[in-house]
């Protein structure tokens, strides 16, 4: 299964540029001075005061739509020096944390905003909800944009400070941690991958449903995006054969998607790495439900019996072991017996409609076989489609196809044999 549709979240914009200050402005030169408001806040320790560094840095933001686009730049970086200033001269001033926590933002440097936000809230948690909080998620939708750019440049270094700025400004930056997650999956981190996307799984799980029906559709998809990557981070595991981590894994997805053909076979594969034969006997089983013409479902069902038998044989425990070894013989049969036997399945969502391709083995049945497949999300099924195959000679591979009317991602799938 892969990812599909990506991310499309809008995050960011342009930041106001309307510092907040007061009194007379006592900013260097002969350029225009005017006078900025302290916010209308007050703390727990009373309310915000001001000073002549902190004037001048909310002076010359304030002034920065007036000027020039070539010397906005510039602007925003003498406010920051001028913000560090008044920093530095009443480290015990909100205001002036809050100032430098603005211009530091409208620089670009996002690291030094969350710290200067955090403290300023520290000192008036008020700030927050008044304009702290839309602040940093504007600066954590900027820094998100830049690390999506900086990935298609190729310099995933740099994306991951940016992806870390993001989540620094606003913890809830669901999106930035998917795509740390997605990086470290890539750098084959697959450990620090599914706690990436576990913490994206808690984050939606947390967060209160939206006013705009499009975020709350795009969260679900996120979900669905979540959960097939953490499938393919199984599949990773068991290319590296690290069976051991992969199996709790796979069996969480086998509860968060319980018709998901792709997690219940690569659970029953790793469990029958490790020769895991009692456990098998259950995913094997539920493996050939969802998949019921995957051939190497069948092979790993039949495996979990005969692998239990030899150890009773061994043990010297004749009855169990013929009981097992009849009932290994008897999963075998069922899996001699397909019509026809399908493998290579890929899923992919698409605009419009969902396609699913893969690949028909001859069993030596001529009689066509018609699959329903069906389809599920994270809120349920999302559509059924069926596809009537004609076998091919003994042995031999067709190519099949169907289309679903389906256009979000897919989270699991499963088909049956129509008749059966």
């Amino acid at each position: 299964m892969k990812i599909d549709r990506g991310l499309a979240v809008v995050l960011g914009g342009v930041l106001a540029a309307a510092a907040c200050a007061p009194a007379a402005g006592t900013g260097g030169g002969s350029g225009p001075r005017i006078t900025v408001p302290v916010p209308s806040v007050t703390c727990a320790s009373g309310p915000l005061t001001s000073f002549a560094q902190a004037d001048s840095a909310a002076s010359t933001m304030a002034l920065v739509g007036t000027m020039a686009d070539s010397a906005q730049d510039a602007a925003y970086a003498s406010a920051l020096a001028q913000a560090r200033r008044a920093v530095a001269a009443q480290p015990e001033n909100a205001y002036a944390q809050y100032l430098a926590g603005q211009a530091a933002l409208l620089t670009g440097d996002f690291a030094a905003s969350a710290v200067y936000f955090a403290r300023s809230e520290q000192l008036c948690p008020e700030l927050g909800e008044y304009d702290i909080d839309r602040l940093q998620a504007a600066g954590a939708g900027n820094a998100f944009n830049a690390a999506t750019g900086l990935l298609q440049a190729g310099d995933t270094t740099a994306a991951i400070a940016r992806l870390e700025n993001a989540i620094a400004l606003d913890p809830d930056a669901y999106a930035a941690e998917f795509y740390l997650g997605l990086i470290n999956f890539q750098r084959q981190n697959t450990g620090e991958a599914v706690n990436r996307w576990r913490r994206v799984l808690q984050l939606l799980e947390t967060m209160p449903a939206d006013t705009s029906a499009a975020e709350n559709q795009q969260r679900l998809d996120v979900r669905g995006n979540v959960v097939n990557a953490m499938v393919l981070a199984g599949v990773q595991y068991l290319q590296r054969e690290q069976n051991e981590p992969a199996i709790p894994l796979l069996q969480e997805l086998t509860r968060m998607v319980p018709n998901s053909a792709d997690a219940w076979y690569h659970l029953a594969l790793a469990q029958y790495n490790l020769e895991r034969w009692s456990d098998l006997a259950a995913s094997g089983q539920r493996a050939t439900e969802v998949a019921p013409l995957s051939h190497g479902a069948w092979v790993l069902y039949y495996n979990a019996f005969a692998g239990q038998a030899q150890a009773a044989s061994e043990a010297n425990q004749t009855a169990r072991a013929n009981e097992l070894s009849r009932q290994a013989t008897q999963v075998r049969t069922r899996g001699d017996a397909l019509p026809v036997r399908i493998e290579g399945l890929s899923i992919d969502v698409g605009d419009e409609a969902t396609a699913i391709t893969g690949t028909a083995v001859g069993t030596g049945r001529t009689a066509p076989v018609t699959v329903e497949f069906t389809l599920y999300g994270i809120t349920g099924t999302l559509g059924t489609g069926q596809v009537t195959i004609t076998p091919p000679a003994n042995g031999q591979r067709a190519p099949f196809n169907l289309t679903v009317a389906n256009t979000h991602p897919i989270t699991g799938y499963s088909y049956r044999v129509v008749g059966q």
